[in-house]
């Protein structure tokens, strides 16, 4: 009976491990690693607009001499082909699957997108069908035109690809600084013969890099321009590597991440699809530009598939400052990642403010600007040194922020006037602020 128990237990132990991802620390050279299911569809656009795309799950960063951390494995080996290779850049190869569907994303900060000879900025890989008996290749760079190439020998229907220059990114024009590029490419499993949604695909991947190239039809061995490229297996065939389906969805999937003033506070939502193996979110603010702090912290869920809401009320905040956030969400392992940052721009004022004209003295033009507190009934209004009311700017009801309004005085003659805002909150406070100006014709 004990010998029975015994069975049981390690049928149900090798199960689990069977069926879970193991996750470990970062290594040179994976043997293979997880993918996960995105619950977000993933529009084909290049652009890695979604949200499973920011996820920090095990991936590959190729990057000459870039040690491996976090999730970020690095790749079998490179080989520097046109030395000297000086702009060392990131690009960070993903991971994601929906049913038989496997998405790969390239995003890079290449600051020299272009091409050698074919082999342009982007992806090189081959990958087996079930059976092992074939093997195709996928092709996603840049090209001359267009921008962007995507290639494959696999038949019709197997896979598609994308790829987007980041905003700032002149392709070929080596005299400006890039700001890299993304891509997208899609295999459909079920089109190469897999049954199953779990199955092991075998491959191999290779990332290029030329770098100041200024014309696709350039002589890549010509005077200008070098060139890296790393593979994870084997630069063209022969060795390769293993990506392990998985039925977990992606650790924390962030559908969502809004701020927004309330008062003299910020209040902050976001929500989750799915959590794995999440401790929480500290809460991280930038004031003017500044380094991120942590604020607070909401604990997590743990391990969810059900939608989850949060929120967070930040008291702490200035008047006439501008804040970010970004969250940082912290597996039990104490890995984490971060969401992208919301920017909210200025904070409201605590009371009515009236800033003096600019400019002063003036003639004949200047500008009047003031700060509501919250939604109020204004008057903006000029006066001469007598109390005779010569101009009315403002005359209703306003919502709560910053306002700016021009003044044209042609019409009046040189002399000190006093202009006057009134304000009556939705809260019933009545406010009052005058202010001079001088006019010299």
């Amino acid at each position: 009976m004990q010998k029975v128990k015994y069975l049981l237990l390690l049928s149900i132990v090798l199960f689990a491990l069977s069926t879970t991802p193991v996750l470990s620390q970062a290594v040179q050279d994976p043997l293979s690693l997880p993918v996960y299911v995105t619950n977000v569809a993933i529009t084909l656009d290049g652009i890695l607009s979604e949200s499973s795309w920011t996820i920090d799950v095990p991936h590959l960063m190729f990057k000459k001499d870039g040690a491996p951390s976090g999730n970020s494995n690095t790749p079998t080996s490179g080989i520097e082909v046109k030395p000297p290779y000086t702009d060392i850049s990131t690009c960070n190869v993903k991971f994601l699957r929906s049913g038989f569907d496997l998405y790969i994303s390239l995003n890079s900060d290449d600051h020299q997108v272009c091409q050698f000879d074919w082999e342009g900025d982007g992806l090189f890989m081959k990958i087996k069908n079930a059976s092992g008996a074939n093997e195709y290749e996928i092709k996603s760079y840049v090209g001359s035109t267009p921008q962007f190439v995507f290639e494959t020998n696999a038949p019709a229907g197997v896979t598609e690809g994308v790829g987007y220059p980041l905003p700032g990114t002149t392709i070929f024009d080596s005299t400006d600084v890039d700001n890299g590029y993304t891509c997208e490419v899609v295999i459909h499993l079920d089109q190469l013969g897999f049954s199953d949604p779990l199955a092991t695909v075998t491959l191999l991947i290779n990332v290029f890099d030329p770098d100041n190239y200024s014309s696709g039809s350039q002589d890549p061995w010509g005077p200008n321009g070098n060139y890296y490229k790393q593979w994870w297996g084997s630069e063209w065939g022969g060795i390769y590597r293993e990506l392990i389906m998985s039925n977990v969805t992606v650790p924390v999937e962030l559908t969502s991440f809004t701020g927004s003033y309330v008062g003299q506070a910020v209040k902050l939502n976001w929500t989750t699809a799915t959590e794995v193996n999440n401790n929480g979110f500290e809460i991280q603010r930038s004031s003017e530009g500044g380094n991120f702090v942590t604020v607070g912290f909401v604990q997590g869920k743990g391990t969810s598939t059900e939608a989850t809401n949060y929120s967070f009320v930040d008291k702490n905040i200035s008047s006439r400052t501008e804040y970010s956030y970004r969250l940082k969400q912290i597996d039990f392992d104490g890995n984490y990642s971060f969401s992208d940052i919301i920017n909210l721009g200025a904070s409201l004022p605590v009371s009515l403010v009236l800033n003096q004209n600019y400019p002063n003295p003036f003639n004949p033009v200047t500008n009047i600007s003031f700060a509501l507190p919250s939604k109020s009934n204004v008057s903006l209004e000029i006066y001469n040194l007598v109390g005779q009311k010569v101009m009315t700017l403002v005359q209703g009801n306003l919502e709560k922020g910053p306002y700016s309004y021009t003044v044209d005085a042609s019409n009046l003659s040189s002399g000190i006037y006093i202009y006057s805002l009134s304000a009556t909150g939705d809260n019933g406070i009545a406010s009052v602020i005058t202010r001079k100006m001088t006019l010299l014709k």
